[in-house]
């Protein structure tokens, strides 16, 4: 009884984040496709309605992971809450890639002579800015609950905590420091290491293209 009940307690944050994540995949293509639909004229602004909350959702749900992080995340065990930063963190490495590849495309169309882009380009930066700044806002609720347990259970410094901490609110930074807690723990760290050398090797790849593109350029 007592397993099913500990059980139950832990299940709602993997839910939560879980939830999270496809949310933060998935709010702008479901926001545009309700939009999109075809409805008699009575349910038009419903729809609209409904469209707006969709698109404001990752918001929403910021607010939320802060609320039950805070206040019913606080019994969950370490372990539990490592998985789940793990879980978010590592799950939306790829929609950070994207945000990064298409910054560089609209940085790019700015410097391009067509008028229109050149307005377009900054403003569409600023939006995808905003936009990732506040998805990464809202997942850092599961590392820090997992950092402020992990504290007051010894298993990591003050400083270390405190910086970790902090750094969840910097892109780039957030992850590293979670792969550092997480080697540190000793959990997942096979995973945490084949991530990472796929991102290294992303990241070489990406210079690699970068060089040669530079050199076509100019010979």
């Amino acid at each position: 009884m007592e397993e099913k009940e500990k059980s139950k307690k832990v299940s709602w944050v993997y839910a939560l984040s879980i939830v999270y994540v496809i949310v933060a995949y998935t709010f702008f293509f479901m926001s545009g496709y309700i939009n999109q639909l075809d409805l008699p004229d009575n349910l038009v602004s419903t729809k609209n309605a409904f469209a707006w909350f969709v698109l404001f959702l990752p918001i929403i749900l910021c607010v939320a992971n802060y609320i039950m992080m805070f206040t019913t995340g606080k019994k969950v065990d370490r372990k539990s809450l490592l998985n789940c930063a793990i879980l978010v963190k590592y799950g939306l490495i790829p929609f950070y890639i994207l945000g990064a590849i298409l910054i560089l495309m609209f940085l790019l169309f700015s410097f391009t002579p067509v008028p229109f882009m050149i307005f377009v380009g900054p403003y569409m930066i600023f939006v995808l800015s905003v936009i990732g700044w506040v998805i990464l806002i809202g997942s850092a609720p599961f590392a820090i609950a997992y950092i402020m347990k992990s504290y007051k259970e010894g298993i990591h410094g003050k400083a270390l905590s405190t910086i970790t901490g902090i750094l969840q609110f910097f892109f780039v930074f957030d992850v590293i420091s979670i792969m550092i807690l997480t080697v540190k723990e000793k959990r997942w760290k096979k995973l945490t290491f084949t991530i990472l050398a796929l991102l290294l090797t992303l990241l070489f790849a990406c210079i690699i293209g970068f060089i040669t593109l530079i050199l076509v350029t100019i010979f």
